[in-house]
């Protein structure tokens, strides 16, 4: 199963995951790191590395903003761990795809379909305007 790390800038992504455990249950082989203000990098890279390695086998990583703190040290780590994928840009849509297809399907294929899911995932809903009952056409 691969394993999946959540970090985001403050608790975003542990109130993404509990959200996805609303709809699809407890997850095992899942862990969120928090950046909060204040934390020094080496502080972060340090939590970052545990928790990767607390996790089994390849692990996908998901942050909530390409270029930002979570993003750029998960870069650096990628560096020294070339087993794991970072995906940013982290919503609900991309980690139910994540969490209930990631024991059954290749990692390339998976992170295919949890973009596919994080895209597909935001959409403008517009109502259609009411009809007039009593227009006759």
């Amino acid at each position: 199963m691969v394993g999946v790390l959540i970090c985001t800038h403050g608790s975003a992504g542990q109130e993404l995951l509990k959200s996805a455990e609303m709809i699809c249950g407890q997850q095992e082989n899942c862990q969120t790191v928090k950046f909060t203000d204040g934390e020094s990098l080496d502080q972060l890279e340090q939590e970052l590395e545990q928790k990767i390695t607390a996790l089994s086998g390849k692990v996908i990583c998901l942050t909530d903003l390409k270029g930002g703190t979570p993003f750029n040290t998960l870069v650096r780590i990628l560096e020294k761990n070339p087993a794991i994928e970072i995906v940013t840009g982290v919503n609900i849509p991309m980690l139910l795809e994540l969490l209930l297809n990631r024991d059954q399907f290749p990692l390339d294929d998976l992170i295919k379909m949890i973009l596919e899911a994080g895209k597909s995932g935001i959409y403008h809903f517009q109502p259609t305007p009411a009809k007039d009952e009593d227009e006759e056409f």
